[in-house]
């Protein structure tokens, strides 16, 4: 899978899915109002330089990123419960950004995180002690599984280190996007339709992506092809794209997801939801480019992520979806 052209399957594979909607559908004027009331230099993109995420100035942050992007998935509390989280350097951090803070805080206490040999026989009470907090995170032992995948996939092909995964890649967003899918069963992130793959590479895609804005295109996240990944269709994203009114569910789908009722894994109703948030993201791009601006996929998926986690009065509850993709 070459940098350049990851972009290409991905949005082959959507078409089939695009072309027959019966759940979700996309609204190309909404699109363009979003276009309209915000240029493009008003969405910039986050450093991921905060005291809670790695905050040591070495080369090493693009590993760290690799190892978050792992097991960065479903932060979500079942029932009702309480939403897992942790407290670290005075602050309450929860979803993404609790698991950031923990990782940084083992890494901090001496843990060898970032070594395959480590990951290769990580137990469940180790990470239970990395992941110490309130509450509980779903799909924990598959988080244990995954992080003995990784390390055994990096001792048995990469010298035990992240830092060789990512230089094998050759400076390439998709080519380490590509490697991770090819070299780890765990961010293989696809699903089957008729007998038809259907592709979100979500957590391969980001994790280059990640690298890349921490170290601002340069040193190890100098990747030239990162404007040939698209967004990675997560569950804030969606939520985004329908408080804008881009994208919207059925009254079925609406209820269910409202409800905040369990929607399966490459059930249609996922599928749909999850291929019209890359191809929304998609025609926005191609209208900024129509109105003389550019935007990347990387850049817009930051704006969306982080609007999804802002209040507001019309907000809906995102998708809820028991997977290891997202």
């Amino acid at each position: 899978m070459k940098g350049a052209t990851i972009k290409k399957p991905i949005f082959k594979s959507l078409q089939t899915i695009i072309a027959d909607l019966r759940h979700v559908t996309i609204d190309e004027t909404q699109v363009r109002n979003f276009c309209a009331q915000r240029p493009p230099g008003r969405i910039t993109l986050p450093d991921w330089k905060l005291e809670f995420i790695y905050p040591w100035d070495n080369e090493r942050a693009a590993e760290f990123f690799l190892l978050f992007n792992c097991i960065n998935f479903a932060f979500w509390a079942k029932g009702g419960g309480v939403k897992w989280n942790i407290h670290y350097k005075g602050r309450r951090l929860d979803g993404a950004y609790g698991l950031l803070g923990a990782l940084t805080r083992a890494i901090e206490e001496g843990v060898p995180l970032l070594e395959g040999k480590f990951l290769k026989y990580l137990d469940e009470a180790a990470l239970r002690q990395i992941l110490r907090g309130e509450g509980s995170l779903v799909l924990f032992p598959e988080r244990v599984r995954i992080l003995n995948e990784i390390g055994v996939g990096l001792v048995g092909g990469h010298g035990g280190s992240f830092g060789a995964l990512i230089r094998a890649a050759g400076g390439s967003a998709g080519a380490l996007a590509g490697l991770l899918v090819t070299t780890f069963p765990s961010f293989n992130d696809i699903c089957r339709v008729d007998g038809r793959e259907v592709l979100f590479y979500k957590r391969a895609q980001l994790a280059p992506s990640m690298i890349y804005q921490r170290f601002g295109g340069r040193g190890p996240g100098a990747f030239p092809d990162i404007d040939e990944l698209t967004v990675f269709a997560d569950y804030k994203l969606p939520q985004a794209l329908r408080r804008l009114g881009v994208i919207r569910y059925d009254e079925e789908l609406a209820a269910r997801v409202d409800s905040r009722t369990l929607i399966p894994p490459c059930s249609r109703e996922e599928i749909e939801i999850r291929a019209c948030t890359i191809w929304a993201c998609e025609l926005i791009q191609r209208e900024y480019a129509k109105r003389g601006g550019k935007m990347n996929a990387v850049t817009l998926d930051a704006f969306l992520w982080l609007l999804a986690h802002e209040p507001s009065p019309n907000d809906r509850p995102y998708h809820l979806t028991e997977t290891i993709y997202y």
